[in-house]
């Protein structure tokens, strides 16, 4: 993301001034570092922190109270013993699951209850990696149904009837995503939609996608398998519940795993204070790695600037003369410059193996723009082809997605900022 900030930036400067960028979060380490390679600012903090701790101009610490309608989060941890990963799991949800459904309250009127029961409908269960995920969303089209049965039948009460799990993951369309939240944030747990079979969703399986931007009132109830890797991700996913309401987060630890042992076994301490454990993020955008994922496309996104190269069939229309190029690379190497003046003496990016990727880039464009000449074929850009990598006869393309199956000498460039890895997709082939 920093790699492309750098042509975002340039693109800004309409009349050669630089943007201001106003920035807020509750969970950062080394501001100053992050934001000086990652936007090439000076950061000023605004405003400063104040005199008094429980009084930070943007937040005060309050007493909760239920009367006044001042609610809190409440974190339980869990750890197996004797039993599985999986079926804890699997028990857990179900044992929620009905919970929820079993809130029965007699001096609350039926409308009321429902609402109370449409806080804590919906149970969100967090993952670390999809692979849980994918797990999860077997056990509970199987095994949490039964567990839900098998509780009700001790509890005397009819079981809860569990529909497919919504997901907010990498793994989906956009279009469904857009479709899941509008069906959170509006499908409410109430007596009009169940008459209408319009049925609020049962549990939401989510990945770190949840942690930033979603601000949904119905999600009240957590489940978080594993402890998260960074504490600042721990904060922002919980943090997604219990906005106006009340919430509880249950936190399933991993017995097998020495870290998850030791943050169940410190659990109070840890929570009382887990500010204080927030990881400074790495922030390395000219780093070898990121430079060979993206350094060619900030080059083509310039030179298509200063260009004005719109179309994608115009790349055999660029102009890659020496003063041409020289000045796309003075943009890129004085970014750099600058992020390593303010380094002072820590991580510094070498600047001449930046500026021999860049040159071995511009030479491979050109190559691209003479061996379309030459055989009388269209250089595009490589939009054409993102969604559809195949190519026709008469055609070339410059870029290509990321890790593309095609095998045509264009340069891998990353197209999304979301997922980096590589989906594996399988097909069950029967047989007699």
């Amino acid at each position: 993301m920093g790699l492309y900030e750098t042509a975002i930036d340039e693109l800004c400067k309409i009349k050669k001034i630089s943007p201001k960028i106003i920035a807020s979060t509750a969970t950062i380490r080394r501001a100053k570092e992050q934001s000086s390679a990652l936007y090439n600012r000076e950061v000023m903090q605004f405003p400063p922190p104040g005199i008094d701790a429980d009084d930070s101009f943007f937040a005060q610490t309050s007493q909760i109270d239920y009367k006044n309608g001042i609610f809190g989060r409440i974190y339980i941890g869990l750890m197996p013993s004797g039993k599985t990963k999986a079926i804890m799991e699997a028990r857990v949800m179900a044992t929620l699951l009905l919970l929820s459904h079993m809130i029965n309250l007699d001096y609350l009127k039926e409308d009321d209850m429902f609402v109370l029961k449409d806080k804590f409908w919906t149970l969100t269960a967090y993952f670390n990696s999809l692979k849980d995920l994918g797990k999860a969303s077997t056990l509970v089209n199987d095994d949490v149904k039964d567990f839900i049965r098998r509780i009700a039948y001790r509890f005397f009460t009819k079981p809860r009837i569990i529909l497919s799990p919504d997901e907010l993951t990498s793994r989906v369309t956009t279009m469904i995503l857009n479709e899941t939240l509008d069906k959170l944030e509006k499908l409410e747990y109430s007596r009009v939609n169940i008459d209408n079979k319009r049925y609020a969703s049962n549990i939401l399986l989510a990945t770190n996608m949840i942690s930033v931007g979603i601000d949904i009132s119905r999600l009240n109830l957590m489940l978080m398998v594993g402890q998260p890797k960074l504490t600042s991700e721990y904060i922002q996913a919980s943090s997604r519940i219990g906005r106006s309401y009340p919430g509880i987060v249950f936190v399933q630890y991993d017995a097998t795993k020495s870290r998850d042992r030791s943050h169940y076994e410190e659990f109070k301490s840890y929570h009382e204070s887990f500010y204080r454990y927030v990881e400074p993020t790495s922030v390395t955008p000219f780093s070898k790695p990121a430079c060979e994922r993206a350094l060619h496309a900030v080059i083509v996104t310039l030179v298509r600037y200063y260009q004005d190269l719109l179309k994608d069939d115009c790349a055999q229309f660029a102009d890659l003369s020496d003063e041409n190029i020289e000045k796309v690379k003075a943009v890129i190497l004085e970014r750099v410059k600058k992020i390593n003046n303010r380094s002072k003496g820590k991580l510094k990016y070498d600047i001449d193996e930046i500026e021999a990727n860049s040159n071995h880039f511009i030479s491979f464009w050109r190559e691209k723009i003479a061996e379309s000449k030459n055989e009388s074929k269209k250089l595009f850009f490589g939009r054409k082809f993102i969604i559809k990598n195949s190519l026709s006869t008469g055609e070339m393309r410059l870029l290509k997605p990321f890790e593309s199956k095609d095998y045509d000498q264009s340069k891998e460039t990353l197209t999304s900022m979301r997922n980096v890895d590589s989906l594996l997709k399988g097909k069950i082939i029967t047989g007699r």
